[in-house]
């Protein structure tokens, strides 16, 4: 929280477009003007602070020690420091962890901040070293180093010739990684590169005020007299350096008064989702993002009325993990460098381009890869949308339109085609989509919502008092009770049961049963059979037992549904070496998909290939939307023919999307090299799976921190998958379920912090489900900091 702004508190940092530009003769002045000046309507005094994290060169070459001579009010602070005057990445053969400078940056910061005394104003500069992309010692480059703090931006630039080229660059660098650059300085002399400057940044978005002072003097062979022009060239140029110093001000003040507005304008204008608004108490208002944090704002209760100074009030910060991981989408990060300079190419290089019987490299090469990973063995064509939704209401046509061609009659009976699914999994929020689910929270308010199949209910998991539980339902058992039993350990829930395992025959008995009243009693045809792999999502976190999904698709594809027809086309269709049996297998991987749980897909952790899956928010990493379904040539070759008419009739403006295909690219490509890397080894080992070799079944939760949930009374039991962490909550009275106040109550006390060392924890309420999603990315230090929260939280008065 230290590097974040309040009304009497701004801090920058200085970046260059080069070195030797002037940028530690323009720090110097800006901190020196700054200590001078008293700004703002209240006229506190300021009080400044210079820190320079690495310096090489030293002692020869110090910064701090310059701004100190020439600005002797300011406080100066000099953190790392290396004798050759060489770039940082090759000043040690021993770089710190970049954990540990991005830490002694912030602590400097924090301990300036918490000198301020209520009548003073605090003014930080961090200058950086060398450019924009200058290494730091670990040879990560400083502009992605920095991000986390998101300081505002004093860039210097060039002004020698040639420095054109070298600012805009840096300008853009720094832009495209979502710094905020007020100003832009530069030094007058006859090469005028800030004219250019000035008009080409006019038409930039946020764009900075370019501000032109005098060259500082030569350098002098005689070191006093040099020191003598140098105090002489800051005093004439202080009036310049306070006018910059201002105009950072004004636009610093402009930020917290659109931040203190925010809110307002998003209750008077947006129409959120999945929101009651009547209920709203409090709005969210997040500044940025990187990593797994949000840096969020909290509008002033009493905005309206000012401190005894006339001064308005400030609101609060938070640093907040994200624990939903904004609607599952998050798997590299917010902010990402990768994603965004993926995304930044394929914007440059198209835009957006028509897609029907066209052909690009992102949206080949996107198929290619998934066809390569999670369409391995199966897949042999990608059809691209733009969302979950959607992607499922393309494969239940592609689905339906395939045994509408198998089978006589299809419907004829009832007058329409249903699916086979679980009862619980939903599927998104288009109609079609809703209507290929049961009854549910979701659709219960949607009038044209109409059920179209049938829907099993599901032998579930979860993690309890230290075991790992099945609970098969009552219906499926000749007792008409449920039965529940007990499995060793995480991998040995997707081990195939044993012979004297009672779930296979119960599991196949039921199913089979069902079949035959539904197709031979009830007369009803069916298209499909489309369920989650595993574990379903927005109905609760419910973690199905592998072994019945299993037996579900193995039953379905052997039963006989009907009379097959003689195909009615002539054309020669594409040989396929996977046809599909009894009834198309769709698979809704939209939240399961690509590396959530641990693997690559959930049907790979089932071993069981679908013909149809849905494939969606990982798959872009977190950044852009764009979804995928994916199918064999037997489903493929339904669609084939000399007849438009014939063809598969769905597309959307901007399907396979450049920019989409090129950033999910990298984020498959990422995963599958994190997975190669055995990055999530110590996680294995935790959970007791073997190593990346030999994949297994994991959590990236702590093993004893999962156990110690699993024991609390509050706990109904625990689903720990991957990246994912459920909790059933058990409530003792009041509202269950969607309507449960109990989760809500944990999510509310998760998102307050205890001390400014924390993070809160943004969560989103599922029903009696309190869930949390880390990305890949999210280090073992991060979620140990998420886990002392939740446990501090659950083991608490609620």
């Amino acid at each position: 929280m230290a590097h974040l702004p309040t009304r009497s508190f701004q801090a920058y940092q200085v970046f260059a477009a080069n070195t030797n530009v002037g940028k530690t003769i323009f720090s110097a002045g800006l901190v020196r003007a700054a200590a001078a000046l008293s700004v703002g309507a209240d006229k506190k005094r300021s009080k400044a602070f210079y820190l320079k994290p690495v310096q090489t060169g030293y002692p020869v070459d110090c910064d701090a020690r310059h701004v100190k001579k020439y600005a002797p009010l300011v406080e100066t602070s000099r953190l790392y420091a290396y004798p050759d005057p060489v770039s940082p990445h090759i000043a040690t053969t021993e770089p710190p962890p970049d954990s540990e400078v991005l830490l002694a940056t912030t602590t400097a910061l924090l301990n300036f901040k918490q000198s301020l005394s209520p009548q003073e104003k605090g003014w930080a500069l961090l200058e950086t070293a060398g450019g924009v992309n200058s290494p730091i010692m670990s040879g990560e480059l400083q502009s992605r180093f920095y991000r986390p703090l998101r300081l505002p931006t004093v860039l210097v630039g060039d002004s020698h010739l040639g420095g054109i080229s070298t600012t805009l660059t840096s300008y853009e660098s720094l832009h495209q990684y979502g710094y905020d650059i007020p100003a832009l300085l530069l030094f007058d002399n006859k090469s005028m590169n800030h004219q250019f400057l000035d008009r080409y940044l006019a038409k930039a978005e946020n764009r900075p005020t370019v501000h032109v002072l005098p060259s500082p003097p030569e350098k002098l062979a005689d070191p006093a007299a040099d020191a003598e022009q140098l105090h002489e060239y800051y005093k004439k140029t202080e009036s310049y350096f306070k006018d910059v110093v201002q105009e950072l001000d004004k636009v610093h003040q402009q930020r917290m008064d659109r931040l203190d507005e925010l809110a307002d304008k998003a209750r008077t204008s947006i129409w959120w989702p999945f929101t009651q608004h009547h209920t709203v108490k409090d709005v969210t208002v997040i500044d940025s993002a990187y990593g797994d944090l949000m840096t969020t704002y909290v509008e002033p209760k009493d905005k309206l009325t000012s401190t005894s100074n006339g001064t308005k009030k400030d609101g609060s910060w938070k640093e907040m993990f994200d624990g939903c991981a904004s609607w599952w989408t998050q798997g590299l990060g917010h902010g990402s460098p990768e994603l965004t300079q993926s995304a930044a190419y394929a914007a440059g290089r198209y835009g957006h381009v028509m897609f029907p019987e066209c052909s690009h490299e992102p949206a080949v090469k996107l198929s290619e890869t998934l066809l390569g990973t999670v369409g391995q063995g199966w897949a042999s064509r990608v059809f691209f949308s733009d969302n979950g939704s959607t992607a499922i209401e393309v494969a239940l046509k592609m689905a339906l339109k395939a045994s509408q061609d198998r089978y006589l009659n299809l419907g004829a009976a009832t007058g329409r085609v249903e699916v086979i699914g679980v009862d619980g999994g939903y599927h998104g929020d288009t109609i079609g989509a809703m209507n290929a689910c049961s009854p549910n929270v979701y659709n219960a308010q949607v009038t044209w919502y109409k059920s179209h199949g049938h829907w099993f209910s599901p032998p579930t998991v979860l993690f309890k008092d230290s075991q790992f539980q099945i609970t098969v339902p009552a219906e499926m058992t000749s007792t008409k009770e449920p039965l529940k039993l007990t499995v060793d350990n995480l991998s040995s829930v997707f081990t195939a049961p044993s012979s004297t395992d009672p779930r296979l025959e119960i599991y196949r008995s039921h199913i089979r049963s069902t079949l035959d009243h539904l197709t031979k009693v009830e007369k009803r045809s069916f298209g499909a059979l489309l369920m989650e792999p595993v574990l379903m999502g927005a109905g609760g976190m419910v973690w199905v037992d592998p072994a019945f999904q299993r037996c579900l698709v193995e039953e379905v594809r052997g039963y006989n549904f009907g009379e097959e027809q003689t195909p009615k086309k002539s054309l020669a269709l594409i040989p396929t070496q996977n046809t599909w049996k009894g009834l198309p297998v769709v698979f809704d991987e939209v939240f399961s998909g690509c590396w959530r749980l641990g693997r690559k897909s959930a049907a790979d952790m089932l071993q069981v290939n679908p013909d149809i899956a849905a494939y969606a928010k990982l798959l872009t990493g977190g950044l852009v939307t764009l979804a995928t379904t994916l199918t064999s040539d037997s489903i493929f070759n339904n669609f084939l023919s000399e007849t438009k008419t014939d063809a598969l009739l769905h597309g959307h403006s901007y399907t396979a999307h450049p920019i989409g295909c090129a950033v999910a690219n990298t984020s498959l490509q990422t995963y599958q090299r994190m997975e190669a890397h055995g990055d999530a080894d110590q996680a294995r080992r935790d959970w007791g799976a073997l190593g990346h070799e030999n994949l297994g079944v994991w959590s990236l939760w702590d093993h004893q921190v999962v156990d110690r949930i699993s024991r609390l009374d509050v706990v109904q039991g625990v689903v720990p998958l991957g990246s994912v962490l459920a909790i059933q909550m058990r409530e003792a009275d009041g509202p269950s379920g969607y309507a449960s106040q109990l989760s809500q109550t944990v999510q509310r006390l998760m998102r307050e912090k205890e001390s400014d060392a924390e993070v809160a924890i943004f969560g989103r309420p599922l029903g009696n489900v309190v869930y949390m999603i880390a990305s890949q990315v999210s280090t073992r230090e991060q979620l140990a900091k998420v886990e002392n929260i939740l446990l501090r939280t659950l083991e608490g008065s609620l």
